[in-house]
């Protein structure tokens, strides 16, 4: 399980009213991938080690209340895999979270993580979350019909919506919005037809960004991609040659300055 998966699944647990603020989610992410210490999530953020404690100790409460168990730095993952298994919730390979419906009541509510691949269709998930009247993610599916059953979506990745566009990631939209302030030309994920060694096909940067003349691409590096070289050289070949990638945990936390950062290499190059 990844850990936007993980504050996916927190995102349905917690009201509306309760959802995690951005330092709330930043302490969860590192706390997810293995920073047991405050002092050291302090360090790559912008706040100091006591506000970071306090909004922790709030978060692990919100927590603890919510999944009816003492919730802390150390357990979280085991915490989400206890409460996806009392909820009778599946995690599938595909990531996709899957659930099954038959005999569920859904007359005038929303269906949270019923996405179910195809080999799985026929499976039996009684005991899916149900909320009603509430505002949630794509993760949220309409239930148009009470008896319906079988697959519901096969949607496999969460979209995020901002100002009417779509984005890939909270970090894109951290972006996006840091753009928005400095008044720039900007296409996110914006797909480009480009002639390769093996034809034509599709490309889809981050971000596609005009300043002061020039065009350049803004790429988001998560600890699972890879620069990818061979694309960048086509654009390139297209006189679209200054491309930057910046970490994704960067994005979050100082999405101003990168954007700045890149801006400035765009108006140099």
């Amino acid at each position: 399980m990844t850990v936007d998966e993980a504050l996916a699944i927190v995102e349905t647990v917690l009201d509306d009213d309760e959802q995690l603020n951005d330092v709330q989610e930043l302490i969860f992410k590192q706390s997810w991938e293995g920073r047991q210490s405050y002092e050291e999530i302090a360090k790559i953020s912008k706040y100091d080690n006591e506000y970071i404690k306090a909004a922790g100790y709030k978060l692990w409460k919100l927590l603890s209340d919510a999944c009816d168990e003492k919730v802390k730095k150390s357990n979280i993952k085991a915490v989400i895999k206890r409460y996806l298994r009392r909820h009778q919730v599946t995690l599938h390979r595909t990531q996709v979270i899957g659930v099954n419906l038959s005999g569920a009541n859904l007359s005038g509510s929303r269906v949270l993580f019923a996405n179910l691949s195809e080999s799985d269709s026929s499976a039996d998930l009684h005991g899916a979350i149900i909320t009603d009247n509430k505002t949630a993610s794509d993760e949220i599916i309409k239930a148009e019909d009470a008896h319906n059953q079988g697959i519901l979506s096969s949607r496999e990745e969460r979209i995020y919506h901002w100002n009417d566009l779509r984005f890939h990631s909270q970090e894109q939209v951290k972006i996006a919005e840091a753009l928005d302030r400095t008044n720039t030309l900007f296409f996110p994920n914006s797909k480009a037809r480009l002639t390769t060694p093996a034809g034509r096909q599709n490309q889809e940067p981050d971000f596609l960004i005009f300043h002061q003349g020039k065009w350049g691409i803004l790429e988001i590096s998560h600890p699972d991609t890879q620069k990818d070289e061979r694309r960048d050289r086509l654009f390139a070949s297209h006189g679209i040659s200054i491309i930057h990638y910046c970490d994704a945990n960067r994005c979050t936390e100082e999405p101003d300055r990168i954007v700045r950062e890149f801006l400035d290499i765009l108006s140099q190059g």
